[in-house]
């Protein structure tokens, strides 16, 4: 469509406003209530234009442009209108330092040198400080509403709304029972996404670090380090610390969007408890050491060691927080120093079950499609997932789309938002996955739902698929999951008959006796139904943690090389002697509970941690501990002293995401750089530098000048990254990894044409039970996982403001096992398993189902994970964390849970 804007000529889509349409052209229009994120509005007026043939002067922000209309921004008419309105807007400011700079300057462009009217009566002069990471100045705002659209266009929370009219309008958080007035943010059900302070236009809300600071004199653009959506931020510095996040309008992954934690959550990096220094231990006692006699210990012990008992007594587990380049590098240190693939990443207690079942049945195991294909699917599945909490940025997308009208299935034991949310809430018993998906397969099937053409060209093996199936009537499939069987069936053909669904899981899916089976079994259902391959469908796991994805992507695995190329490729043998001068091991290495195993078989000797509390995190903590505590070295290399540190004999201190470059990989197979904004501590070391040091001294110099050069070398030597290089991602925020050659754009849709083993396989699985089954003793079923307010072992935000909002682990019970149970709102109870206990307040809720619980893990003083069984994976590993047997036990009466969880719980 054209158009004429003061008489240039414009070309503009249809849909577009006259405001959009002159903003892509370069034509600057003031504005205080436009976003690019958010619907018109047309509140402010300062957006006025005239329209050729059209009375008035309307909005431009909210007429949409017409085929030749002629349209004029600039007039004396329009600046007239315009002073008056800033003049009225600052009439309403307070004087002196709190008047907004952005209204100032507006006054200043227009001419305006004093303002005529008194400041209204009603206007309220009101500050609200109870949120802990912003603050509300009433008087600064001018009631655009761009906060109050933002919580519900952008994160769909609904926690603000516009009160009174006229002069006293103004937003609030939460209700107003009292007088009109409400109690502030921090009593709402905000979740501190930080959305209404990046659309704030005047400041009259924000941030405290910047409050306290001043705003920030530069910026740096990075990537998010808390879960896998992988955010893109400008990191804002003043005099050499950060003062704010804010996350990128041209993020690919967020699109401006963030959560509380990589919004407001940064602030551990400044924690008075960070390591500084190399720690021996001397008895019970720590000792400050020098860099120098730090790194030569750990050479000297492992050259001892490995001389001594062999390269088996010698492993690694490797930081899924870390960079790809640093991931890589401890893979190297293994395969080329020490000459043995035993390295690991916590991919192995989270989605080492995604890997092995994506591999089985599709050969490639990351997401099949992106994350801005959830604005193109007809029907979307979530499974074993709560990303709302998990993966705030992604879950508030999700929402924007069951909005919309997209139809939402959600299959989970708990009643999630998402799950208030759906279409159908497939409400499972915990373990029961691989029951239901056979059960939607039975019914896909029976009824002829089956994608004949696609299943034909490029599939293999339906046959077993179906005669496994076959027999999972919706009726039994019911009485082993608890579903009804019309729900069962229900969801089947909406699946199959949406013309474009999209499957995304999460550790409610892999973390089980048979999380693999599980992962075969969703894969199954879009290969019988040609949900994949095309935008708006595929599998897509929801990886955990920033760059677990990436750890996994470079060969921080027992089981593959760098770009999951076996070890025994003769090709991979010859390129990597090229590259390193050193042959790769052939043989596979210990997995993480293999570990375990050796340590306490006294054939590990010592094992070197990266950035993994393994001590608070992994299931069976009694063992975990023993293990640990009877190795002769134990390296520890961490921002903060763990738990795992704790046990160390040797810790070395770690650089943050905010102190390093490199590059994270997203859980969209997207490789993002990460920037260094600010130095880190006194001499302190990014981990490839470390690991290089190390290297050196054993006589296997690694020299690089920057990571740029360790990933050119990934490039080298595995074929899907061999058109990466930090020029091109620099150059394209980021690429989506396969990236075949220098002049490939990277792959958003993966399986389009063909699946790398040529064609898809059905894996047939039958539904096994899971480890544990309630007995007289042990009678309720515990489910851990995470809350939105902290991240895994909760070492990061259990160091930041966070903790005003959620200070503790609490036991999530139904209603009717509580009043059973004669348990109240905050009664700490007992926990216990076959292997231990732990103590918990309690919380009732509605989320859980009877005879079910759920907890988190983020508190190490809850020792939440004694009470978890070694029960895993028969392939992967992958720990059974969402199914473990447990009994009650009261032990204080209620008023000892923290009150800020109880509101959030609630909400």
């Amino acid at each position: 469509m054209k158009l004429s804007i003061n008489g240039r000529l414009v070309v503009a889509s249809p849909g577009d406003t006259v405001y959009g349409a002159a903003k892509k052209a370069g034509i600057a229009i003031p504005g205080l209530c436009t976003s690019d994120h958010l619907a018109p509005f047309g509140s402010c007026r300062l957006c006025l234009c005239e329209v050729e043939g059209q009375s008035g002067t309307p909005a431009s922000c909210t007429t949409p442009v017409r085929e030749g209309m002629v349209v004029h921004t600039e007039s004396e008419r329009l600046n007239r209108l315009r002073k008056h309105l800033v003049e009225l807007y600052l009439s309403e400011q307070p004087e002196g330092d709190r008047a907004p700079e952005s209204l100032q300057w507006l006054g200043k462009t227009l001419g305006l040198t004093q303002v005529r009217y008194p400041q209204p009566s009603t206007r309220m002069d009101t500050v609200d400080r109870s949120n802990p990471f912003f603050t509300f100045d009433n008087a600064a705002c001018i009631s655009c509403a761009r906060c109050v659209r933002a919580c519900d266009e952008i994160q769909g929370t609904h926690a603000l709304t516009m009160l009174y009219r006229g002069f006293a309008s103004r937003p609030v958080a939460g209700a107003a029972p009292l007088a009109g007035e409400a109690a502030g943010f921090a009593s709402s059900n905000c979740v501190s996404c930080g959305a209404c302070v990046k659309e704030c236009p005047t400041g009259a809300l924000i941030e405290k670090t910047v409050h306290d600071a001043g705003p920030p004199v530069r910026s740096v653009r990075t990537t998010c380090a808390y879960c896998g959506v992988g955010c893109a931020f400008e990191a804002g510095v003043r005099d050499e610390r950060v003062v704010r996040m804010v996350p990128a309008d041209d993020g690919p992954s967020n699109q401006g969007h963030a959560c509380m934690k990589g919004r407001f959550g940064w602030t551990y990096n400044y924690a008075p408890d960070r390591l500084r220094a190399p720690l021996l231990r001397q008895g019970d006692q720590w000792v400050e050491i020098s860099w120098s006699a730090a790194l030569d210990r750990i050479a000297d012990e492992w050259t001892r060691i490995k001389d001594a008992h062999g390269l088996d007594a010698l492993a690694t587990i490797s930081s899924s927080r870390g960079t790809n380049e640093e991931n890589y590098l401890f893979g190297k240190f293994m395969r080329c120093v020490i000459g043995s693939n035993h390295i690991d990443n916590c991919a192995r207690v989270c989605h080492s079950a995604t890997v092995t079942g994506m591999m089985e049945t599709l050969g490639a195991s990351a997401a099949t499609n992106s994350i801005r294909d959830l604005d193109l699917a007809k029907l979307i599945l979530v499974v074993g997932a709560n990303p709302t909490e998990s993966h705030p940025v992604l879950g508030a997308r999700i929402k924007q789309a069951a909005r919309r009208g997209v139809p939402l299935i959600v299959v989970d034991p708990r009643r999630t938002e998402l799950a208030r949310l759906a279409d159908l809430h497939l409400q499972l018993h915990p373990g029961t996955n691989v029951a239901l998906l056979n059960g939607i397969g039975h019914v896909i099937a029976k009824e002829h739902l089956v994608d004949a053409a696609f299943v034909r060209d490029r599939t293999e093996g339906i046959s077993d698929w179906l005669k496994v199936v076959e027999d999972c009537t919706p009726e039994v499939t019911s009485r082993l999951t608890g579903v009804p069987a019309h729900l069962i069936t229900e969801a089947a053909r909406r699946y199959a008959k949406s013309g474009g669904s999209m499957a995304v899981h999460g550790l409610g899916m892999t973390e089980h006796r048979w999380g693999s089976h599980g992962v075969m079994a969703l894969v199954n259902l879009a290969l019988a139904t040609g949900n994949i391959g095309r935008p708006g469908t595929g599998i897509n796991p929801l990886r955990g943690q920033n760059n677990v994805q990436g750890a996994c992507d470079v060969g921080s695995l027992p089981t593959y090389f760098a770009g999951y190329q076996p070890f025994d490729n003769p090709e991979l043998a010859a390129a990597h002697v090229a590259v390193t001068g050193r042959p790769l091991p052939t043989a596979r290495g210990m997995k993480t509970p293999d570990m375990w195993d050796a340590a306490l078989a006294g054939t590990l000797k010592s094992l070197w941690i990266i950035g993994y509390d393994v001590a608070q995190t992994d299931p069976n903590l009694k063992k975990v501990h023993a293990a640990l505590k009877n190795l002769d070295f134990l390296i520890v290399q961490d921002l903060f002293l763990s738990e795992t540190a704790k046990l160390a004999h040797l810790v070395i201190p770690g650089a943050s995401f905010l102190e390093k470059d490199g590059t994270f990989t997203n859980l969209e197979r997207r490789i993002q750089r990460i920037r260094k904004a600010v130095e880190p501590p006194e001499g302190v070391l990014p981990d490839w530098q470390v690991v290089c040091e190390v290297s050196a001294r054993m006589g296997y110099p690694m020299r690089y000048s920057h990571p740029s050069a360790i990933m050119d070398e990934i490039a080298q030597l595995a074929p899907m990254f061999a058109g990466v290089s930090f020029d091109r991602l620099d150059a394209a925020d980021g690429l989506q990894w396969p990236v075949p050659s220098k002049e490939h754009p990277g792959t958003s849709l993966m399986h389009e044409r063909s699946f790398p083993k040529g064609k898809a396989s059905f894996v047939a699985v039958d539904y096994l039970p899971p480890g544990e089954a309630p007995t007289e003793a042990y009678p309720l079923v515990l489910i851990t996982g995470r809350v939105l307010q902290h991240y895994n072992c909760g070492a990061q935000t259990r160091r930041t403001e966070i903790m005003q909002v959620v200070d503790t682990d609490v036991l999530e019970i139904h209603a009717l096992d509580a009043a059973r149970l004669e348990l109240h709102n905050g009664d700490l109870v007992r926990l216990v398993s076959a292997r231990g206990e732990a103590k918990l307040p309690v919380m009732v809720s509605e989320r859980v189902q009877p005879g079910e619980l759920f907890t988190s893990f983020h508190f190490p003083d809850t020792d939440l994970n004694v009470l978890l069984s070694s029960s895993a994976d028969e392939s992967s590993k992958c720990p059974e964390y969402k199914v473990s047997t447990v009994r009650i036990e009261k032990v204080l009466p209620s008023g000892t849970a923290s009150a800020s969880m109880h509101v959030m719980l609630i909400t």
